[in-house]
């Protein structure tokens, strides 16, 4: 009897009771609320990969209906390409949470995270995942990347119109596109510009746009020093200059160099790679401290000069061989600036080669031009020395030819590719289908490159997004292992 509660006691749990009750139904419907009204879908799967829970947003981001998708696994999904790949099963499949970039038939992209939960004995029996459309922050990103390139187009016409447009690079393809985006944007600050590329891409052009398109251009001159064609003996002189009987043969006067003639100008010092360690050190001090010494001279000359260097060399590997100061290489390689070979912008070979043929007829007043087909021909051509190597080949053409219109039968045989053996097709195969492979891959590539966006390149490839995610997988894979 002593055991049993008393009417006040049981009244008192009876009301606990009601009160947690109350409590975890509001909790409940707050819970439920959350997940009705998210605007991320959201989707509770069980160890069968089974969909317990969808809510509303699911059939918005996902193009299939609540009532479709309750009750039937996510593999079966995969399967029909309603979505290409899933956060649930990856965590079914490591473990762990993850997170992956889903590609579904409504055509939008999707940010998928699972989280696993386990019970007590350790096995997976929920996975929970939250589904973020991201369709639209692509679309933001690539309208914000849109504005800032027709921000670079007309900060480059706005340069042209105050400076007027002394030297121009013809660009119609991508790459080079992107590098004189940059080169214009960097070209308004003092930073020291490191230019890379092989023999005859045009490094001296883009030196000279940068100045021209700098204040610089308003107060100082541009000067070009080719480390490698001045006798090393000769080179510091010429740079740094010399006080009167500095050494023997020098003039009494001493004489001034290039650095202090390049005051609140740019110095362009092309061929880098060539200059000798000795210098490299005093030119390391030029870029410290922005002053000079000249030879045979104990005071220092202030100078205010932007350094713009060139090279053909790989100067990392210089570095790594003892050839090159690492600290002046860091110094010189603040901004680099990558010159795409010719052989990697073939969409720019038509415009230079109408580019040269004006400049050419206009300097020995003629009047000729180059067929579509022989223009087909030389857009073959691997042109191994590059811009420079073209420019020299239509100016030949132009003064040797005594014909108005230049034929494929005009053109030096050294340019007439007639074969094509597997190692010039751009990529190496085992097989057919391997070729085939390739080639598919290097379409979709090129397609996606020319497009907006993914969607666009499925259409225009008339594929659908999940097959087009799956090629570009491959892609990434293959270009990895180095076979494109």
């Amino acid at each position: 009897m002593g055991n049993r509660k008393s009417y006040q006691e049981i009244t008192d749990e009876l009301n606990y009771l009601r009160d947690r009750l109350t409590e975890l139904e509001e909790l409940n419907r707050d819970y439920l609320g959350m997940i009705e009204n998210s605007y991320d879908a959201m989707t509770i799967t069980d160890c069968d990969g089974r969909l317990l829970l969808v809510n509303p947003a699911f059939e918005r981001i996902m193009g299939i209906k609540k009532s479709e998708a309750l009750s039937r696994t996510i593999q079966d999904l995969t399967n029909e390409r309603i979505t290409d790949a899933s956060a649930a099963l990856k965590a079914f499949e490591t473990g762990n949470e993850e997170t992956v970039i889903v590609n579904t038939s409504a055509g939008r992209q999707v940010l998928s995270t699972g989280v696993p939960f386990y019970d007590h004995t350790g096995k997976i029996v929920r996975v929970y995942c939250n589904i973020r459309d991201v369709t639209e922050l692509n679309h933001l990103r690539q309208k914000y990347e849109q504005s800032q390139k027709l921000a670079s187009k007309y900060l480059f016409e706005l340069l042209e119109l105050k400076r007027g447009k002394t030297f121009k690079f013809v660009a119609h393809s991508k790459k080079i596109k992107l590098m004189l985006e940059t080169v214009y944007r960097i070209a308004i600050v003092d930073s020291t510009v490191l230019i890379l590329g092989e023999s005859g891409v045009g490094k001296d052009l883009v030196a000279r746009i940068i100045h021209e398109a700098s204040l610089r251009n308003e107060c100082g001159s541009f000067l070009k020093i080719n480390c490698a064609a001045i006798p090393a003996d000769l080179l510091e002189s010429e740079l740094f200059g010399y006080e009167g009987g500095a050494f023997t043969g020098a003039k009494k006067d001493g004489k001034v160099g290039y650095f202090e003639i390049a005051n609140k100008g740019t110095i362009f010092l092309d061929e880098i790679g060539e200059l000798p360690k000795k210098l490299q050190v005093k030119l390391l001090a030029v870029i410290q401290d922005q002053k000079i010494t000249k030879i045979g001279g104990v005071k220092e000359k202030d100078v205010d000069v932007r350094i713009i260097a060139a090279t053909n060399r790989d100067l990392e590997q210089m570095v790594r061989q003892g050839d090159f100061r690492e600290d002046l290489f860091y110094r010189l390689n603040v901004v680099p600036i990558i010159i795409p070979p010719l052989r990697e912008r073939k969409e720019d070979i038509p415009f230079l080669i109408v580019h040269y043929t004006e400049l050419f007829n206009q300097k020995y007043n003629r009047e000729v031009k180059f067929s579509k087909e022989a223009i087909e021909v030389l857009y073959k051509y691997n042109w191994p020395g590059n811009v420079r190597e073209l420019a020299n080949l239509v100016e030949r053409v132009i003064v040797t030819s005594q014909e108005s219109v230049i034929n494929p039968e005009l053109i030096p045989n050294k340019y007439l590719v007639r074969t094509q053996n597997p190692a010039e097709t751009g990529f190496n195969f085992k097989s057919l289908s391997d070729a085939v492979e390739k080639y598919e891959l290097k379409l979709v590539k090129n397609t996606l490159e020319l497009c907006k966006s993914r969607e666009e390149a499925a259409n225009k490839l008339g594929i659908s997004l999940s097959s087009l995610t799956r090629r570009m997988r491959r892609l990434k894979q293959v270009e990895n292992e180095g076979q494109i």
